[in-house]
């Protein structure tokens, strides 16, 4: 059994859409030529791959497994291309970097700034978004480099090492809000807040910290948009637990207050981590020499550094 890159690439592009047509536009063939390549995979199988139903092309289980296989395959064979073309003077790659906000526009920008100055052939791709999403991207080789609040007991990644950098979580409030400036907790938790959905770490972490408290949080509009969040706690009367780096321009801004509750204030560490079952590309490495980290003991990737 041999597929070439093309025929993969076609495959992943009909189980993502669900669609032979959606499909065919995507990789640039006619429907009826995509339809033969797909049925000249499964000949060679000796499986379907997809089922065909009214809603559409569904991955049947075999059709998983190689689904699942082939974007790792097609990662590696992209890896492959950059390492192999920097030899030859083309270009030194491509690093993708995931990280939550309040270190994606802090930590990673400044070591993404330091690294191009450095290697002004490198090239940067950064992603944004919480901790579960960037997990499952780093999982499907989406990205390469993970900045994550928070130790991953999981063997799919590896943890490269712990950032210099930390930072806390606290309540906000519209600058002119009547509530105190140093608030008890009962009147804190007698407001409505705005929150992340709550199947996000920081929501859960807050809601188990509020009941450690013997109080429960009471949720006037859910959004997962860290600016969401922000804009809509400077606009109306809602209460919010954010990052103080993020808040801190508004704060500077005499758009928020921070409240003064100790109670809520919560610090939180940053790990890298990589997959476990993949070697860094050169670009990865190159960015990792620019952030602050220190190595895990009994590290592999110690002298990276």
């Amino acid at each position: 059994m041999t597929f070439s890159e093309r025929e993969l690439q076609c495959f992943i592009a009909v189980a993502i859409t669900g669609s032979l047509g959606r499909a065919a536009a995507q990789v640039h063939l006619a429907q009826p030529s995509l339809s033969r390549l797909v049925q000249r995979m499964e000949t060679q199988l000796g499986q379907p791959l997809f089922d065909r139903t009214t809603r559409g092309m569904v991955l049947t289980e075999v059709g998983q497994v190689l689904f699942r296989h082939a974007r790792h395959l097609l990662a590696d064979m992209d890896t492959l291309r950059d390492e192999l073309s920097a030899f030859r003077g083309l270009r030194r790659g491509v690093v993708r970097v995931g990280a939550v906000a309040a270190v994606m526009r802090g930590l990673v920008v400044n070591a993404a700034a330091r690294m191009l100055e450095h290697s002004p052939a490198v090239r940067i791709d950064a992603r944004e978004d919480v901790n579960s999403v960037l997990l499952q991207a780093l999982d499907q080789r989406e990205i390469d480099l993970v900045v994550t609040a928070g130790e991953i007991s999981d063997e799919a990644f590896h943890c490269i090492g712990c950032c210099e950098y930390s930072d806390s979580f606290a309540v906000f409030c519209a600058y002119d809000h009547p509530i105190a400036s140093k608030p008890a907790l009962e009147e804190i938790f007698a407001r409505q807040w705005v929150m992340p959905g709550s199947a996000f770490s920081p929501r859960v972490r807050f809601e188990a910290l509020a009941r450690s408290l013997g109080h429960k949080v009471c949720v006037g509009m859910e959004t997962n948009s860290v600016e969401a969040m922000a804009t809509m706690c400077q606009a109306s009367q809602l209460l919010s637990w954010l990052p103080v780096p993020l808040m801190m321009p508004r704060v500077e801004q005499g758009l928020v207050r921070r409240l003064d509750v100790p109670a809520l204030e919560l610090r939180r560490h940053f790990w890298v981590y990589r997959r476990s079952r993949s070697l860094l590309s050169d670009a990865a490495r190159e960015f990792l020499r620019h952030l602050p980290i220190h190595s895990c003991p009994s590290n592999d990737d110690v002298n990276l550094f």
